[in-house]
């Protein structure tokens, strides 16, 4: 049985050769999280052949053993890549689980499952900003749960179980149960996501957490203008007393004249940052939301 090293908050991002992803390091099996496998032919198919494949190649030499769930079951350990998906018409914070870049096709070609919303409340932030800004694909550590059947034994309550059936090792037929993510706790996927970014990118501040802020006269105007983008870059000035959010040369906000002081941690990271900072913002259904590390009153 093998085993993989569990991630703490000293752990980093690494690049993996052969698919050429910036991975997540490995958090515990005992709390691995399942994910939602989307029903749709196209993602049934994708998970049923990276599966087969996953488990042809390194199932044998490379499984876990068995789950705790699931006793007859064996743990087939995987990477798989995280895409953010704002073009999800439900959730545009969704993130999709993907094949990695070693299958053919797009990102949205190797799409298998989505993250449940409960675990994007704490993780997705984290994987939405390694994907600004790592120059690779964002990637991490998984387990497909594969089970030997004679076809009469199919979990009744999965939708077209055949769909997942596949022929393994000599003619043995084999079912690809549930995809589950080896994330790290969420406070050191955080940390781990921090550190990473203040090497590859001083400049930017990350985008954790997001708050809405109050447009300058006529700013809005003057960003339809200028890009169609609903996602994008902006820069963070501080200013006598506050922070000034530009995207180029229009003003967008004037954060010390909001009600709340959200930003008041924020000021002070870019004011140690020399006064000048990049971060994410978005304008969603005609509101401006400034994404940013941590964005807490200063105590």
């Amino acid at each position: 049985m093998t085993s993989l090293k569990v991630s703490s908050a000293d752990a980093s991002i690494t690049l993996d050769p052969i698919t050429g992803m910036a991975i997540i390091p490995a958090g515990d099996p005992k709390f691995a999280i399942g994910v939602g496998l989307w029903q749709d032919p196209e993602p049934r198919e994708m998970y049923r052949s990276f599966a087969r494949d996953e488990f042809t190649q390194r199932g044998k030499r490379g499984a876990y053993g068995r789950t705790p769930r699931q006793q007859d079951d064996e743990v087939v350990p995987v990477i798989v890549q995280l895409v953010p998906r704002p073009d999800n018409s439900y959730n545009p914070n969704a993130v999709s689980i993907a094949a990695p870049p070693t299958y053919s096709g797009k990102a949205h070609e190797r799409h298998m499952a989505f993250m449940y919303d409960r675990h994007l409340v704490s993780m997705g932030a984290a994987v939405r900003s390694l994907a600004v800004v790592t120059l690779t694909p964002v990637g991490c550590h998984a387990l497909i749960e594969v089970s030997e059947t004679d076809g009469e034994d199919l979990d009744a309550s999965a939708a077209d179980d055949e769909q997942y059936r596949f022929t393994g090792d000599g003619q043995r037929l084999y079912w690809a149960g549930g995809l589950r993510l080896l994330m790290p706790w969420w406070e050191d996927l955080q940390r781990i996501t921090i550190s990473y970014v203040r090497t590859a990118r001083p400049d930017l501040i990350l985008p954790l957490i997001g708050h809405r802020a109050s447009w300058a006269p006529g700013s809005r105007e003057a960003l339809l203008n200028a890009t169609p983008e609903k996602s994008f870059d902006v820069t963070l000035c501080t200013t006598a007393g506050g922070l000034r959010v530009y995207y180029g040369d229009p003003l967008l906000a004037d954060l010390h004249q909001q009600s709340r002081d959200f930003f008041d941690r924020t000021a002070k990271q870019v004011a140690e940052m020399g006064g000048r900072a990049t971060a994410r913002a978005e304008e969603h259904q005609g509101a401006l939301t400034l994404f940013v590390e941590d964005s807490s009153p200063l105590s």
